[in-house]
């Protein structure tokens, strides 16, 4: 593993270990309640947001390294809404794994790359570290309220 890349598995444990430390404090009887966003979205559904993209992000840095990256067909905004359907089918349990099996897809699928290309540092931060602080903002806010 290069030196890059052990830094970017660092910046993203340390991100990673401040978002799950807010999951871990919303109370099972809040877990469904669909007011962390404005758009209806409760814990649930962001925890399966953040485990889909970095699953996304998975396969993509995957492609990168077998030189079959293509840019994606569908836009973020039809994932986001696709998968945010489907959260809303999945019990909790299920959820979390998914957001733990995405994670650990992600930072092997890293491990496995020679070199961090832009196109490789945008896959991983942006589903990882700039992910997890993008969606830590509105869970501190709703768990304040």
């Amino acid at each position: 593993m290069t030196p890059e890349i052990e830094r970017l598995i660092v910046e993203e444990d340390r991100a990673w270990s401040s978002l799950h430390a807010l999951f871990e404090r919303v109370p099972p009887s809040r877990f469904e309640d669909p007011q962390v966003t404005s758009g209806g979205w409760s814990a649930k559904d962001v925890m399966f947001h953040v485990g889909a993209w970095l699953a996304e992000a998975s396969r993509q840095l995957e492609r990168i390294r077998e030189g079959t990256y293509e840019e994606p067909r569908v836009t973020s905004q039809e994932l986001n809404d696709e998968w945010f359907a489907l959260s809303r089918t999945l019990d909790p349990v299920t959820v979390r794994a998914e957001l733990e099996a995405g994670r650990v897809m992600a930072r092997e699928t890293l491990g496995t790359l020679g070199e961090v290309t832009p196109l490789v540092r945008e896959w991983f931060e942006e589903s990882g570290v700039l992910h997890y602080a993008e969606h830590a903002v509105s869970l501190e806010r709703w768990l304040r309220a």
